[in-house]
């Protein structure tokens, strides 16, 4: 036999995955936004040394026509790999995910000072959890996965928010 659990709970367990799906989301633009900064770095200096270079470079052409090579197999296949469009796809969830985690965080507030009814609670929660749904679901074409080193990072600032800010601990 279940317990049933009480709105403050369900609100509880809601916060707790909302902050941490917005934490996953914020690690995610970050990874992106390295990885597309070190890619466009490396081709911006492949293709603006690579003039000066083969006068200075005469002892080591063969080593640099093959990376200046790679610099243009990485520029043929960039668009293969949209890093932009990522980024602006989870930066506009994860804007999404935050704006959602302080309506969970007012109806917290709300449940706690009384100014809120449980019934008013289960409408709003539900509404906020459909919402939630549909802001975490990708298309196939964006395919987001979470490594288990951005879970495990999400995690540990997850606890560290609700521990400051609602000291919710388990």
């Amino acid at each position: 036999m279940t317990m049933k659990q009480s709105i403050e709970d369900l609100v509880k367990i809601e916060l707790k995955n909302c902050r941490f799906h917005a934490d996953c989301l914020a690690l995610k633009v970050k990874q992106f936004r390295r990885l597309y900064t070190i890619l466009n770095a490396f081709l911006a200096v492949t293709s603006s040394a690579s003039i000066a270079s083969w006068a200075i470079w005469n002892d080591y052409a063969l080593f640099w026509g093959c990376i200046i090579a790679i610099s243009q197999v990485v520029t043929a296949l960039k668009p293969i790999f949209p890093f932009s469009k990522h980024v602006h796809t989870l930066n506009t969830r994860c804007y999404k995910q935050e704006a959602l985690f302080l309506e969970l965080d007012n109806l917290w507030f709300n449940l706690n000072d009384g100014s809120i009814s449980e019934e008013q609670a289960k409408i709003q929660l539900n509404h906020l959890k459909q919402r939630l749904s549909e802001n975490m679901f990708f298309d196939d074409d964006d395919g987001f996965e979470f490594s288990e080193e951005i879970q495990n990072r999400a995690r540990y600032m997850t606890a560290d928010t609700l521990k400051m800010k609602y000291n919710i601990t388990d």
